[in-house]
């Protein structure tokens, strides 16, 4: 168990929390320029048989640090993430002991998407009974030991990186399994056995 450098995602991949779950000290990039297409504000759900994306409107202009990108309420996307969260877990076993507490921090309508995505990254670190120290970087550095930042993205297949092996567990929908949606799929369905899912899931090589 070690500290890490990594930059803090919206209701982060299976991938995303394997590599959390193996340390014990969380420093999260704050102080980096903003990146779209990123984990930073997306995620995925599986509901009625499809991949479902789901993406935080936010605003910023070139050069913002992650630290000062806020949350764009202009938008009605409180209503469609729940919508999609209610569609894809309300009948799956978890719902009715977690549901309300994602709900609940949807509707705090927080500020910054630092502060979103940390919320929701404490609530899951409970819910999985990991203990797990997190600080903020509190400059940019180009380079840390144990430096993940950036590593974890949309842009390739987990496949491509050696962190995430899929075991697989129970979905609501379809008949094969869908590997590496957000964190948020597996505890709805596996509740307190979510952190052992985890465990097996770590690459061995």
């Amino acid at each position: 168990m070690s500290r890490i450098v990594i930059e803090p995602h919206y209701l982060g991949s299976l991938e995303y929390f394997v590599l959390l779950a193996q340390n014990s000290d969380i420093c999260f990039e704050i102080h980096d320029s903003f990146s779209k297409q990123t984990f930073r504000n997306r995620a995925y759900f599986l509901s009625a048989n499809k991949i479902q994306p789901l993406i935080v409107p936010v605003s910023y202009s070139s050069g913002t640090l992650t630290k000062d990108v806020e949350v764009d309420y202009s938008h009605r996307w409180i209503k469609d993430h729940w919508g999609a969260f209610y569609s894809a877990y309300g009948k799956s076993p978890f719902f009715e002991y977690f549901g309300e507490e994602f709900k609940a921090l949807w509707d705090r309508r927080l500020t910054s998407l630092v502060e979103l995505n940390l919320a929701f990254m404490k609530m899951v670190l409970k819910i999985l009974q990991l203990d797990i120290q997190i600080s903020f970087t509190s400059e940019f550095r180009k380079t840390y030991d144990q430096d993940h930042r950036n590593v974890v993205n949309p842009k390739k297949p987990f496949s491509d990186r050696k962190i995430y092996s899929p075991t697989a567990y129970s979905q609501l929908f379809g008949d094969t399994f869908v590997p590496n949606l957000s964190i948020v799929d597996l505890i709805m369905n596996e509740g307190p056995n979510a952190a052992q899912i985890l465990k097996s899931s770590q690459r061995k090589n």
